[in-house]
């Protein structure tokens, strides 16, 4: 698949969440050094600022600036939108970066619900409220997971609901069936794995596409993608992938990938089957 022809200059405006360290700060740097405004969130106030002037002075940009933005919050979202809404003439491009995985044998409803809450439903609360701002030709790139493919699934009806859901609604639906099945143990005959991050990130990934053919009337391009497993925090730094490699995918495709790609799933800056 051919590159498109460079489209940013140093007015383009990009937002990049989780940007305070690993894949998301990594991220982050890279579209500053390419001279986009680039605006690092994090909840942390104090992380998030020091990484902010890190990118600011590594790549010599004066156009870095953080602000606070807690994606599973729905509060701390609306503030971010308010911010955003007054401080910014538009948004160009956003990353969605920011996740949760919960470490070891953690499993419960609770700790469903707060993994979806974040991976999906925070996604999901960002793109809806920042979109408003995102003229034709912006892009919107969710940092998603191989763990959230189809295959996960062991029903082929709830595969099925997955391939057919045309609205966020439908996939919160979806997402919510999956806490309901871990609360009352019937989770598993139903057909669902035993992988809250994968369901979470399945839901991130459908959700993807749901909007990506909400926006073509807008001319705005949403994809999905997986950055490997990458030596970071979330991985445990069990993961092969340096952040540099894991952050090559998703800033392709904020700078590089042709517009006609949207709605598509995408890693090693290659489409991949949902």
């Amino acid at each position: 698949m051919p590159d498109s022809e460079k489209w940013w200059d140093e007015n383009t405006t990009a937002v990049v969440t989780g940007a305070n360290k690993g894949i998301g700060y990594e991220i982050a740097r890279q579209l500053a050094a390419q001279g986009l405004k680039t605006i690092v969130t994090a909840r942390n106030a104090e992380l998030g600022k020091e990484a902010a002037d890190k990118i600011a002075k590594s790549t010599g940009s004066a156009s870095v600036q953080f602000q606070r933005l807690d994606i599973s919050d729905p509060k701390s979202v609306e503030e971010f939108g308010k911010w955003a809404d007054a401080e910014l003439n538009s948004v160009n491009l956003l990353v969605n970066n920011a996740g949760i995985a919960f470490k070891g044998n953690a499993f419960g409803a609770e700790e469903a619900a707060t993994t979806l809450a974040t991976n999906f439903a925070g996604t999901r609360a960002v793109c809806e409220r920042v979109l408003p701002l995102m003229p034709k030709q912006s892009r919107i790139v969710n940092v998603c997971s191989m763990a959230g493919k189809l295959r996960i699934l062991k029903s082929n009806a709830l595969r099925a609901r997955f391939e057919g859901a045309t609205s966020a609604e439908e996939v919160a639906k979806l997402g919510q069936g999956y806490i309901d099945g871990i609360k009352s143990g019937t989770y598993s005959e139903q057909g669902w794995p035993g992988s809250m991050y994968g369901v979470s990130k399945l839901c991130e990934t459908t959700y993807t596409r749901v909007l990506a053919e909400q926006c073509q009337e807008k001319g705005i391009a949403v994809y999905a993608c997986c950055p490997g497993y990458v030596a970071t925090d979330m991985s445990s730094w069990r993961g092969h992938k340096t952040v540099e490699q894991g952050a090559q995918t998703p800033v392709w495709l904020s700078l590089q990938a042709p517009l006609e790609g949207t709605g598509k799933f995408y890693s090693d800056c290659k489409e991949e089957s949902f």
